[in-house]
């Protein structure tokens, strides 16, 4: 029976609480108005680039006005393809059987893998389990809005988010992705932890050179986060920005690793939502749902998404939405943190039935430590 790879991507709607975007008492910037220009990227050492996404205080507001609630409404799921071929061509996110790895070992699909059905928890609008700093991110490519999973990770100013590469760079248009956010603890459209405009894109070289989904991880440095505080003028109800801190240090952070072998026990968190491929939908993706499980002993790889080095968790029915949500290694249910030693990046159909039955992560190597200690290296506010 064939075997199919999909890749798992953003995609639901969204509504944030706010009725009306305004910034700082301003009127709202205009759909019509102009994108932000498009960086250079900066290469540094050790095959890491950056790539400025709203480096200064003007680009993040703008990037706040973007982001009015019909907007985060209207965001749906993000199909990332292949780099463009030296043709012009690209590759959707399927693979045939022949380009995939070999099929797992016998036991490895069978090993019980628990998935949260628990939506909410009393008082505090989180699924039960939910760790604070897992969350949505949102963003622009071309002329529509899509969203992925993301979480924080500890840095040294406390401001460094980590997702899927292909949530941050889109592939087929050879550029990062415009009018990038966090919002931290989502549920339901409720962004009480606050807004995140993203600052600066650091990733390796080979996701946005050459399209390795080996490298298929960005860790994004954001800005001092925002709230929308109503008020009243001239009988008219208005919003205006408020600060709400460091994302650090309002919802916390998972640390940081990487090296671990394969084979360990690995809770993921993430916001599926799209269609199995029987398409049926177990998943709103408006709460943080999470599967647990052992990854598989032997690295797994995918020829066409030029992965040869990716960690598999079998028994995993996350669909589209959960990119980007971490995967987390010694998982604390009480203080809910961990190390953070993945991130999602493709789903696998490794049946041929009608549901989804693996995820998959690059595997977090001396090569993400290079990506990500240069992203906490800086200063954001």
């Amino acid at each position: 029976m064939a075997r199919h790879l999909a890749l798992g991507i953003g995609g639901a709607l969204a509504v944030v609480s706010a009725t009306a975007v305004l910034v700082s008492g301003q009127e709202p910037v205009p759909a019509t108005a102009p994108p932000l220009p498009v960086s250079a990227a900066v290469f540094l050492q050790g095959g890491v680039s950056s790539y400025p996404l709203a480096p200064t205080k003007a680009d993040m507001q703008r990037v706040a006005a973007y982001w009015s609630p019909e907007r985060l409404k209207q965001a749906s799921s993000y199909e990332p393809s292949t780099k463009p071929s030296a043709r012009g061509a690209t590759r959707k996110a399927t693979t045939s059987a022949a380009e995939l790895s070999r099929p797992p070992a016998r036991g490895e699909t069978t090993r019980r893998t628990v998935t949260s059905t628990t939506e909410t928890a009393p008082g505090n609008g989180l699924a039960a389990d939910s760790p604070p700093m897992v969350g949505k991110v949102f963003f622009k490519v071309g002329a529509k809005e899509y969203w992925c999973s993301a979480s924080v990770v500890h840095s040294r100013y406390r401001n460094v988010v980590a997702t899927a590469g292909h949530c941050a760079y889109a592939l087929s248009q050879d550029r990062p992705v415009e009018n990038w956010i966090f919002i931290p603890s989502y549920h339901d459209g409720r962004t009480d932890a606050g807004i995140f405009v993203g600052h600066t894109l650091y990733m390796h070289e080979d996701f946005a050179g050459k399209g390795d989904f080996d490298r298929d991880y960005a860790f994004v440095t954001v800005h001092r986060g925002f709230t929308w505080q109503p008020y009243t003028q001239a009988g008219k109800a208005k919003y205006r920005l408020v600060d709400a801190g460091r994302v650090e240090d309002k919802v916390g952070a998972f640390q940081f690793s990487s090296g671990k072998s394969a084979g360990r026990r690995v809770r993921v968190f993430g916001y599926p939502a799209g269609a199995q491929p029987d398409g049926t939908r177990p998943y709103t993706g408006q709460v943080v749902k999470n599967c647990g499980g052992t990854t598989q002993k032997k690295l797994v790889s995918a020829p066409t998404w030029q992965l040869d080095h990716g960690v598999r968790l079998p028994g995993c029915g996350f669909t589209s939405g959960a990119s980007g949500g971490p995967w987390v290694i010694g998982y604390d249910s009480v203080k809910r943190t961990g190390y953070l030693a993945g991130v999602t990046s493709l789903t696998w159909n490794l049946t041929g039935g009608g549901r989804l039955d693996a995820i998959s992560a690059p595997y977090f190597n001396a090569f993400t430590q290079r990506v990500y200690a240069q992203a906490t290296r800086q200063f954001t506010g």
